[in-house]
């Protein structure tokens, strides 16, 4: 018995590794959760927003002077040298000394261009908050897609494979009838290349939702070689009644939630602040400035020819200075007209840029909203049409078992009924994706915010 057991031990350890991602069950929101986290295009994305929040902190510290210490210079000359102590020219080894010194700046007037600035790089660090957010929409819709274009194959192929086993049996069954001598073998043929075609299919369904997971998996950045999903029972999208009143009351709470829209407007901000940071030009700059130098060399000697202190070289050999610099631009070749003109340019182009994405959003809201009527619609009617050409397919079979019909009349129910479930599916796929993208534009769609880890 202990030799069983060890073997079984030894055995499991031989077995490759299981990955175990490809063996949990995905939902849609676990899908996008790990997408988030793990997409290196959304991840370089959030770099963009860090690198332009620390160039918002850096003109924040534009504000404040600047200091500079120079550092301390020790040179040594040889041959001909000219002494700064003496002022006569002397050919020995000649040490010049230390020197250095401290000075410090501050830009007093400017015409508020660092303010100007400062809010400036505030708008462009809130507009790539925004382009972070939008990429995570992006992305969201993306893995959507995906992830409804697996619940569908998945679908196709389970109905496609039921359709299968059905003909078999029919196979089965005209085989029987046959070798009694109660059909005709020609009946019999037709069902083999039935079965056949049915063989394909199945194949070629396998093959789409492998496919379909295999662009689910690349996009989620998951290292797995396939995915288990399930889909989440939510109720129908409600239609709305009135498209007009509809259309107006979505495009009012998108205008102030759809990062593209708000990207639009800090755009337009972003234009006025850069006109503005360009007319400062126009004006005078003001700036403080001060400083402190000292040196010591081993040359300077007092009245005995003894080097003097250190300390003593260090306090007597002081350069204070401070003062007030003044500039004013009187010609630049009109560059400065130039560039303001440009500048107002690019303001009105920014604010055409903004009425043009709000136009957009609302023609999008309009055909969303026509698009979610025609599906839902659609789906009602497509219901009662599967149920209709179920009810015919049934009672093809019984006419088909009375020799009522023949083989073909049966298999054209069966494919229109076929059909029509495979239908039902694409309404239903479109319907949730048109359900998630609805409240993305009103507002209440929320991002899931814990993902699964690799």
């Amino acid at each position: 018995m202990c030799q069983k057991i060890m073997c079984f031990f030894v055995f499991g350890l031989l077995l490759p590794p299981v990955k175990g991602n490809s063996q949990k069950i995905w939902t849609l929101d676990n899908c996008i959760a790990y997408a988030l986290e793990h997409n290196l295009t959304q991840e370089t994305q959030n770099y963009d927003a860090i690198i332009s929040k620390e160039r918002w902190r850096q003109s924040k510290r534009d504000m404040l002077p600047t200091i500079n210490v120079s550092y301390p210079s020790y040179n040594v000359s040889f041959g001909r040298t000219l002494d700064p102590v003496t002022n006569s020219f002397v050919e020995t080894r000649f040490v010049s000394g230390i020197s250095g010194g401290l000075s410090s700046s501050i830009t007093l007037f400017e015409s508020f261009k660092k303010w100007h600035t400062l809010t400036y790089q505030k708008l462009i660090y809130k507009s790539s908050q925004y382009d972070v957010q939008q990429a995570q929409y992006d992305l969201v819709f993306k893995i959507m897609d995906l992830f409804n274009q697996v619940v569908f194959h998945e679908g196709a192929l389970k109905i496609v494979k039921e359709q299968q086993v059905s003909n078999i049996l029919q196979h089965k069954t005209i085989s029987k009838k046959v070798d009694l001598q109660l059909l005709a073998k020609a009946d019999l043929y037709d069902m083999e290349a039935t079965v056949s075609a049915d063989a394909l299919a199945v194949l070629r369904a396998e093959n789409t939702l492998k496919a379909s997971k295999l662009a689910l998996i690349q996009e989620m950045n998951l290292n797995v070689d396939t995915i288990n999903i399930v889909q989440e029972i939510t109720e129908d999208t409600p239609s709305f009644k009135n498209a007009s009143f509809a259309t107006d009351q979505l495009f009012r709470t998108s205008n102030d939630i759809l990062p593209s829209l708000q990207i639009s407007k800090l755009n337009v901000e972003q234009a006025k602040k850069r006109l503005a940071i360009t007319k400062t030009a126009l004006f005078p700059t003001i700036r403080l400035g001060a400083g402190l130098n000292t040196r010591y060399s081993v040359n300077l000697k007092d009245a005995f020819g003894t080097t003097i202190p250190f300390k003593d070289q260090i306090k007597n050999n002081q350069s204070k200075y401070y003062g007030l610099s003044f500039s004013f631009p009187v010609f630049n070749n009109g560059r400065i007209r130039s560039n303001i003109k440009i500048s107002k340019i690019d303001l009105e182009k920014a604010q055409i840029q903004l009425e043009i994405e709000e136009q957009h959003i609302y023609k999008i809201i309009q055909e969303l909203l026509q698009k979610n009527e025609a599906l839902i619609a659609e789906e009602q009617l497509n219901l009662k049409n599967v149920r209709a050409k179920e009810k015919a397919y049934n009672i093809a079979k019984k006419k088909y078992e009375k020799q009522l019909i023949n083989l073909y009349e049966l298999q054209l129910a069966s494919s229109t009924y076929l059909a029509a479930k495979i239908e039902q599916i694409r309404l239903t796929v479109q319907i949730a994706i048109q359900k998630r993208t609805l409240n993305f534009y009103n507002g209440t769609f929320l991002l899931p915010t814990k993902g699964i880890t690799n």
